[in-house]
């Protein structure tokens, strides 16, 4: 009994020895711990005293730019801006307002006003996004962000601004209208191709060299006596050439259906001679065939005309612009909506304020009797259509 009581006594001190030597331990931990926690804090002080005035910055308030709007502006500083005057631009926000509405109006949400007026400069002077932005009162991704949903919805107008002449009415008066100006008949349309360049995708770089050794978009346009451009094709590369773009165009198509009846087409020499297509002679031998090239000369000269005014209202196809940095996607949207907008102009007699007297030509228009891969051939209906018109107009 005695020895169990002793050894009792003896566990229950060696016991309390190990408590207080764990709880020693413990101890040492905890203080370790607490200077390693203040040196820490010692060597992070001054870094905190350095970065706070760069926090305090980031933390300050943004400053928003005033946006950009017609207010206080007259008319003749908003067509030499935006290259539509201000009733034109008013319907334009009227025709595109629920394509561009926010779902969300906040006090920093962007009016639709201020994304056309900032589209409309870039493609009016050609610049780059940064630049349009602060015009705009905006930031430059903001600016990118809209872009395409702003050519989108101009692009929907397509059918009210750009279209054919479909009915009988309509086909007499542009008959009548290519008539007054060389007395050339039945022209519906005068159609030629023109470049608009680009930065090519690295991937087909060889598509987009056009014979000048220059990327570019090749568009086709048909444009009517008045400068409006009625029929447009604005999706191939630059090494394509103007003959297949018309042989896989709808209004090729429709000549061929008889849908536009005796109507032409003048065109140059590329394009190849068909009953519904007319293009000069290569060496006229007769006084005729001189006088119906001069006519043919002075009715397709309004296509020509036409491309250096659109390139003049809008500088961002024009080589003065310099290349558009944008996908050729996006390329061709800019293209069909700087046309649209060239037509608006037309229809409500928006003149260019101050062109430029040297009116740029374009410089990849096709040469004249240049022979070249890909030319449509004449066929032996246009030539006998050719020469009827010379007999029975010119003789």
């Amino acid at each position: 009994m005695g020895q169990t009581h002793l050894y009792l006594i003896r566990t229950h001190k060696t016991n309390n020895r190990a408590a207080e030597q764990q709880q020693g331990d413990m101890e040492v931990i905890f203080l370790q711990r607490a200077r390693r926690r203040r040196a820490l804090q010692q060597q992070q002080q001054p870094q905190q005293q350095q970065q706070g005035p760069q926090r305090q910055r980031r933390r300050q308030e943004r400053i928003f730019r005033p946006r950009t709007t017609l207010h206080g502006l007259r008319e003749r500083d908003i067509i030499q801006r935006y290259r539509l005057n201000w009733q034109a631009i008013q319907q334009l926000l009227t025709n595109i307002e629920q394509q561009l509405a926010p779902t969300l109006v906040t006090p920093r949400t962007i009016p639709t006003e201020t994304k056309l007026l900032a589209v409309l400069h870039m493609l009016a002077s050609g610049s780059f996004q940064t630049t349009g932005a602060l015009v705009g009162g905006i930031s430059q991704p903001s600016f990118s962000a809209f872009l395409p949903k702003v050519l989108d919805a101009i692009i929907g107008l397509t059918p009210r601004h750009i279209c054919f002449p479909n009915t009988l009415q309509k086909q007499q008066e542009t008959k009548q209208g290519f008539y007054a100006i060389s007395g050339f008949p039945h022209v519906l349309g005068a159609i030629d191709c023109t470049h608009v360049r680009l930065v090519p995708p690295a991937a087909s770089e060889h598509l987009y060299r056009n014979r000048k050794h220059t990327h570019s978009i090749n568009v086709q346009a048909i444009v009517d006596h008045q400068g409006l451009i009625s029929n447009i094709v604005a999706k191939y590369p630059g090494s394509v050439h103007d003959a297949f773009i018309f042989r896989h165009c709808t209004i090729n198509q429709h000549f061929q259906d008889g849908r536009y009846g005796n109507g032409l087409l003048v065109a140059d020499q590329g394009y190849g001679i068909q009953p519904w297509i007319m293009t000069p002679y290569g060496n006229p031998n007769t006084a005729a065939e001189r006088a119906y090239n001069d006519a043919h000369k002075r009715t397709r000269s309004i296509v020509e005309r036409t491309f250096g005014i659109l390139k003049s209202r809008f500088r961002c196809l024009d080589i003065t612009g310099g290349s558009l940095l944008y996908s050729p996607e996006m390329v061709c949207k800019i293209i069909l909506t700087c046309a649209i907008l060239h037509n608006i102009c037309v229809k409500r007699n928006i003149h260019l304020l101050e062109p430029d007297p040297d009116m740029p030509e374009d410089d990849d228009e096709e040469d004249a009797g240049l022979q070249q891969e890909g030319e449509q051939p004449n066929t032996a209906a246009g030539v006998r259509r050719r020469q009827q018109l010379v007999n029975n107009y010119f003789t």
